[in-house]
């Protein structure tokens, strides 16, 4: 089947801003990309005509430019963004958590049925996203190919993990773990192909799905940031951390040491970029945080060409894009094993344990009070730039699928 594998990329969202079906279709063997609002959509072309005028939500529609595919081979659906907005309007109620993530992937998955399997023979999913729609392709002949890009063991993690911060039950919350771990177990076994980002996810889905082990290829994302040639000119001292879903990330674990190293050296500034829950924001616990709040792309760039160092005390992901940006700008990091990243200690940076603030303060403090070792680590962090290119990712992703199918 190699030779004619002709692949329809169903995704959510604009992850790795389309890299996935770019690269099918650099290759020959896009058969089309099924996804929800873009700027190929209705509500993304609306906010194209409103330009400046565009709510900050239907903005962000707009944002999510598909480059690199024909505009005959997308097929961009509003159906649950519509839906959404309707039920806000008339005050209906609003679902949550894993309710609201299965009423988006059965909208979307009945859509797709409705686009049909054009000439493909395998399908690209993500995780357990789309599962009508694998069933009803798995049915139709294709292959499945399944992006794994999280750990399957993250749910028990957070489960377990005892934050201090008082959230509202969200994603993670106890009743939901059997329903999720459910439609895991069956992407996993509709899945022709595991593809996980890293070793990390790799040990997960040995771990809790055995039997699909022999699935399993490792394949490390690319990351598609540009930073137009600019360098890495470090602010002594200014540690950056970035994501969402923070706590998952460690942040609390960040805050703690945080406040050990104010009481050693005042100079350090750890700074945190992205859109972080009130409750965190206010909690006493954070009070050595700074908080940037949400960055642009551009300030985002800027962020890591001036920090010393990257940080992530991730306690589960799949591979961390932001941690792939930092290294792409020649900034040094500080991560756990479970943050997914193919860093080798004292290569790109540190590794440290997960869940322990003191050897996350040891390792920031050992990172800015020897200098020789930053430099040799950023010096080292521009040298696996070319692993992270998307033309290094396409010849890992086309080898792994035309290699299993």
């Amino acid at each position: 089947m190699s030779n004619q594998i002709k692949i329809l990329v169903c995704q959510h969202g604009a992850r790795h801003r389309y890299a996935i079906p770019r690269i099918f279709e650099s290759a020959g063997m896009l058969s089309a990309l099924y996804t929800d609002s873009s700027s190929q959509s209705l509500l993304g072309k609306l906010s194209a005509i409103l330009g400046g005028a565009a709510p900050s939500k239907l903005a962000k529609l707009g944002r999510r430019k598909i480059a690199g595919v024909p505009a005959g081979k997308v097929r961009s659906s509003d159906v649950h963004a519509l839906r959404e907005q309707v039920n806000a309007i008339l005050r209906r109620h609003h679902l949550t958590g894993i309710e609201l993530f299965l009423q988006r992937h059965r909208l979307l998955s009945r859509k797709m049925k409705s686009w049909g399997a054009r000439d493909a023979n395998a399908v690209y999913s993500m995780y357990y996203e789309n599962l009508d729609f694998l069933r009803w392709a798995k049915d139709a002949g294709c292959k499945s190919i399944v992006d794994v890009y999280i750990s399957p063991l993250t749910d028990k993690i957070m489960q377990e993990e005892e934050s201090p911060f008082d959230l509202p039950a969200g994603f993670y919350d106890a009743d939901s773990m059997q329903t999720k771990m459910d439609l895991w177990q069956e992407a996993a076994a509709l899945g022709d192909v595991l593809l996980c980002p890293s070793e990390w996810v790799a040990e997960g889905v040995r771990v809790v799905s055995p039997e699909s082990a022999h699935k399993i290829r490792v394949v490390p994302y690319g990351c598609s940031i540009n930073y137009s040639g600019g360098v890495n000119l470090p602010k002594v001292g200014k540690v950056l951390f970035a994501g969402s879903d923070v706590v998952r990330k460690g942040i609390h674990y960040l805050a703690q040491a945080a406040t050990e190293l104010r009481a050693v050296d005042e100079d350090i500034e750890i700074q945190v970029a992205g859109s972080i829950p009130e409750a965190i924001l206010r909690h006493p616990l954070c009070n050595d945080l700074k908080f940037l709040g949400q960055l642009s792309s551009d300030q985002m760039k800027q962020a890591y060409l001036t920090a010393d160092m990257f940080v992530l005390p991730s306690l589960s992901e799949g591979y961390a894009g932001v941690v792939a940006e930092a290294i792409g700008a020649g900034c040094p990091v500080v991560v756990t094993k479970e943050s997914g990243s193919p860093v080798i200690h004292e290569r790109e940076g540190l590794i440290i344990p997960a869940r322990d603030p003191k050897a996350l303060s040891a390792a920031i403090l050992r990172m800015v009070q020897d200098r020789e070792l930053r430099d040799s680590c950023a010096k080292n962090c521009l040298a696996q730039v070319p692993f992270y290119s998307e033309s290094s990712w396409s010849k890992r992703l086309l080898e792994a699928i035309t290699s299993s199918l």
